[in-house]
């Protein structure tokens, strides 16, 4: 089926205005995800948020602080849809538990992304528009098209889902900005006054683990640029962001626990100097670990059940020090 425009877009979900619409978004829900799904439910009266499995412990935080219960979200595939709009994801297996759903439903699926897209269904149609830096923005993008009245705690949460998705601003473009200070407006508010309602500082006993995962990393210099990798006790996510922070230009740290966990960063201009895209090699590696994988060029993860990782890792670091050096 055929990729379309922002118009095209606008013209198909008007068609599916009043229909009865699931809408859902990749496994393990995070912020910007979540926030466009509520964003996207109020053009959508008969709309059904559906989690094809768990939502990450800030996405559910950030919702319950704007005054959004968890029970407005479903962690079943709804029956009676006439169609499916899939959020921040291209494809079905982006989709965890949802995937083989997906594949026997009959009725339009609908694609509203930003990452590279990477999948062609006979009942899809696609938007994935890499110029914009979160799902949410595109959302706020619809919301203004349809003429939804937008109020203070919605503008709060497309806000705060624009902010997470990038990367501390690295990823963020005009277009972010311009959309950030509409919504401050609407909500009559600023950065810092958002981050400081909304944000969240981890317990020191958990920072402290982060610290220890910095401290015990690998990291070698290769064609000028630093390299980070190691496993985690629990959060990857946190050590690759601080890994990048302290300075590092490339980072992929791992968790072992009822699940592997991948996080890859790279930092910003890296990927389009060398041609890397993150979210196209964890997707890669999402077979190795039996699970899925994907994300933005500079910002990806992948997990699953399990797999030899370890191995894997120093392979996977020493062919990007390959890549960047133009040797693959």
């Amino acid at each position: 089926m055929p990729v379309i425009d922002f118009s095209g877009l606008v013209s198909e979900l008007a068609k599916i205005k009043d229909k009865r619409v699931m809408l859902t978004f990749h496994s393990i829900g995070d912020t910007d995800s979540l926030s466009s799904a509520i964003a996207l439910s109020c053009i959508f009266k008969n709309s059904t948020i559906a989690a094809p499995d768990r939502l990450t412990r800030n996405a559910m935080r950030i919702m319950q602080k704007l005054g959004y219960g968890e029970g407005m979200v479903s962690y079943t595939f709804p029956s009676g849809m006439d169609a499916v709009i899939m959020l921040d994801v291209n494809n079905f297996e982006g989709c965890g538990g949802f995937r083989h759903e997906l594949n026997g439903f009959g009725g339009k699926i609908i694609v509203i992304d930003h990452h590279k897209h990477v999948e062609d269904r006979q009942n899809m149609l696609i938007f994935s528009d890499e110029s914009f830096n979160s799902a949410a923005g595109i959302v706020y993008q619809l919301l203004k098209g349809f003429g939804t009245r937008i109020g203070g705690a919605l503008a709060e949460l497309i806000s705060i889902g624009i902010i997470s998705d990038s990367a501390e601003f690295r990823n963020a473009n005009s277009l972010a900005f311009e959309q950030l200070g509409e919504l401050f407006r609407i909500a009559g508010t600023d950065y810092i006054t958002l981050v400081a309602k909304l944000g969240h500082i981890s317990p020191p006993e958990e920072r402290l683990k982060t610290v220890s995962d910095i401290i015990n990393s690998r990291a070698f210099m290769s064609n000028g640029l630093l390299f980070m990798e190691g496993e985690c006790h629990a959060y990857a996510n946190l050590a690759a962001d601080s890994a990048i922070r302290i300075g590092a230009d490339v980072a992929l740290f791992y968790s072992i626990g009822g699940e592997v966990s991948f996080s890859a960063r790279l930092r910003p201009t890296l990927d389009k100097k060398y041609g890397i895209h993150m979210g196209e090699m964890m997707k890669e590696l999402a077979p190795i670990i039996k699970g899925a994988g994907g994300g933005h060029p500079c910002a990806a993860g992948a997990y699953g059940p399990g797999g030899d990782v370890r191995m894997f890792v120093s392979g996977f670091m020493d062919g990007l020090a390959k890549k960047t050096a133009g040797k693959v």
